[in-house]
């Protein structure tokens, strides 16, 4: 079965809206399809949904930086998942997980200053900066760290109706329909029906969800037969 295209969901869109390419033409719908895919995606994640497609980046950060202990996030990133440091430079098997640092809840007299000094490379922490990270404690002169990025990419936006639609949207592209339709009927202030559609989307995304996400059981556990409420 071939890949659906960017045109496949507007068409469907236009049949929900019952509409055609003067309401939900091809330029309108392109935009109304990068916006269902950014929220798809959004939502995909805030579910922890890690089929939303996820990547690693790596960098090498040293105390002769000019930002000793900064990193800049991969120019593709849509969502951090995790960061790993390794203070040994040895790579493999020597990471540790970095543990998220918030500045307005520094205890005591601690300082920022102070953990990039005094911060145990056993239990390594990182802050965000904006377009860049930074890690503590910050490596020492001739010992540099190697930081390993898990995120989530971010989605590729459609440029023409002739794009095809990517994985996890595949799995039921009709819902970036729905998704759009809702849109569609916001612009025509229709809050009524927009609701009916973005109730649709969200039912989808549920499905979609419920197929994505870890079950509590993989694979499927042997289960000793249990006999009860028998006389022998």
């Amino acid at each position: 079965m071939p890949a659906a295209t960017v045109s496949s969901v507007i068409t469907y869109a236009q049949q929900l809206a019952q509409t055609d390419s003067n309401g939900i033409g091809s330029v309108l719908g392109i935009a109304f399809y990068n916006d269902a895919l950014q929220d798809m995606t959004r939502d995909l994640i805030e579910r922890g949904i890690d089929a939303s497609q996820t990547s690693e980046a790596y960098a090498t950060i040293a105390a002769s930086d000019a930002q000793p202990g900064r990193f800049a996030w991969p120019s593709d990133m849509f969502a951090l998942k995790t960061i790993e440091v390794d203070f040994t430079n040895s790579g493999t098997s020597s990471y540790l997980q970095a543990q998220k640092l918030d500045v307005a809840n520094l205890q005591g007299t601690t300082t920022w200053d102070y953990l990039r000094v005094n911060q145990s490379t056993s239990f390594p922490q990182f802050t965000n900066h904006g377009d860049t990270g930074e890690i503590f404690p910050t490596p020492v002169a001739g010992s540099p760290a190697l930081v390993r990025i898990y995120y989530y990419l971010t989605p590729t936006e459609a440029t023409v109706v002739s794009d095809s639609t990517a994985y996890p949207q595949t799995l039921d592209y009709r819902m970036l329909s729905a998704k759009m339709t809702s849109f569609y009927y916001k612009r025509q202030q229709n809050p009524e029906m927009a609701k009916v559609f973005e109730d649709d989307y969200q039912m989808r995304l549920g499905k979609v969800k419920n197929i994505l996400a870890p079950q509590s059981k993989q694979p499927i556990q042997p289960e000793k037969l249990h006999i009860t409420g028998w006389s022998f």
